[in-house]
């Protein structure tokens, strides 16, 4: 069609400039038989017109060099038309320097050409010249601010420079004049993730725009991730099960569809899927930590382990990220009765994130209990205590629950003390051989 469209307006040329005499290198033009083209000119006297199109046949064989040395010399010809395929030719071959000087020089001459303009952004923006390129996304919208297009190209600008306010604001646009694109506004549900507005409120629109297309596979990444985030794990799971069923296996496709496994109890299934994640990137945080998780519930503790310890070392987690690691791997070894190891992981954990100490209390009481350690729990119980009376001095309900807890505390080992008693134990040995004894008892 594109060439068919060349020809009809090349015949309207060749009877403009050219008559009858020329039809064929024409006509070969328009159907791509450019080599042929160059060789017919080449055999007449040169002209304006021959030299223009021997310069377009040279861009359309890739020999832009050639092509550039043309144009060129139509320069003082035509300016105008000669710096447009200068423009072209330079992109093309890969000097973006000489195009963009090119792209200036035109539109200081034609500067409401948007489609000159727009390529000239683009260029910008792959070259790198981002706030250039931003300036010229901004004058298109003023230009035409009805353009659902160019307020998506300067969200993406904007984006691209971490000016989420301002890319949230232009895809609001772009979604707001063509609501039916269902690409730009899963940009723009994307962007109001980020600028934290809460997830309840972005999954409906969600929802609707589902409603228009189910199969659009960034939508439903989204889709997924929220109800992840939102704790809908069921329905995480049946979203990402559709997702590798239209064929994605991405790293991101591979970590949530794992998590909502584990979080809906199939250790089995989401080990698969984690480790394959895992195998992929090994960097992610989360990652990592739900698939130790998960190692763990199947039985394999020592990779857990090693897991969350290579991630301390090598990531640099933040501090209380890193608490949460330890105090993963302290649970495991709580699990398998090495309470020296757990104990030194949860006083790790402790150091690293305050706002976690009383959880690694209970956890570090549980230790000392099952050791028969009834001093140093009696010290535990005491410091809960007091650190539990420090944190919800203002939060009379927390600091109610906490008291009870250290009541309890107590209790518990006031019960594991009185059954450690020897007399108390010689007493439960004997009255095993007398019920009556046990009924007055």
């Amino acid at each position: 069609m594109k060439r068919l469209a060349t020809f009809f307006l090349l015949v309207i040329f060749s009877t403009l400039l050219f008559g009858q005499a020329n039809n064929e290198i024409l006509t070969n033009f328009a159907f791509g038989r450019y080599s042929e083209v160059i060789e017919q000119i080449n055999k007449q006297e040169q002209n304006t017109e021959l030299l223009q199109l021997k310069a377009m046949a040279f861009e359309g064989l890739k020999l832009y060099d050639s092509a550039i040395t043309c144009y060129q010399n139509l320069y003082s010809a035509d300016s105008l038309w000669a710096l447009k395929g200068l423009a072209r030719c330079y992109e093309n071959a890969g000097v973006p320097t000489m195009a963009i000087e090119m792209y200036k020089k035109i539109l200081s001459v034609d500067s409401t050409n948007q489609q000159l303009r727009l390529n000239y952004a683009l260029l910008l923006k792959k070259s790198l010249y981002d706030n250039q390129a931003l300036q010229q996304f901004k004058t298109l919208v003023g230009l035409d601010s009805t353009n659902a297009k160019y307020w998506d190209l300067l969200g993406d600008q904007y984006k691209k420079m971490k000016l989420n306010i301002e890319a949230t604001t232009a895809y609001y646009n772009a979604n707001n004049i063509n609501p039916n694109d269902i690409e730009v506004a899963t940009k723009y549900y994307k962007m109001l993730t980020i600028s934290n507005v809460p997830a309840s409120i972005v999954y409906e629109m969600v929802l609707e725009t589902y409603q228009k297309d189910s199969t659009y596979l960034p939508l439903l990444m989204l889709k997924g991730k929220l109800e992840s985030d939102m704790k809908k794990y069921s329905s995480s799971l049946k979203t990402f099960t559709q997702i590798t069923t239209l064929g994605d296996s991405s790293f991101f496709t591979l970590k949530y569809y794992g998590m909502a496994l584990h979080a809906e109890g199939y250790y089995f299934d989401a080990e698969s899927i984690l480790k394959k994640a895992y195998s992929l990137d090994s960097s992610d945080y989360l990652l990592n930590f739900v698939y130790a998780k998960t190692l763990t519930n199947i039985g394999e503790s020592d990779l857990a382990v090693n897991i969350l310890e290579r991630t301390i070392k090598n990531l640099y987690p933040p501090n209380d990220l890193i608490a949460t690691f330890y105090e993963s791997i302290g649970d495991v070894y709580k699990m398998r009765s090495k309470y020296n190891l757990a104990e030194k992981n949860y006083l790790k954990a402790m150091e690293l994130n305050k706002k976690n100490e009383l959880d690694c209390l209970s956890k570090l009481l549980q230790c000392k209990l099952d050791q028969k350690d009834y001093r140093s729990a009696n010290e535990i119980v005491s410091k809960y205590d007091s650190i539990a009376t420090l944190t919800y001095a203002n939060d009379s309900d927390q600091l109610s629950r906490a008291k009870q807890k250290v009541k309890y505390f107590k209790n518990m080992i006031k019960y594991e003390q009185f059954f450690m008693d020897e007399d108390i134990k010689k007493v439960l040995s004997d009255s095993s051989k007398n019920k009556v004894f046990i009924e007055k008892f």
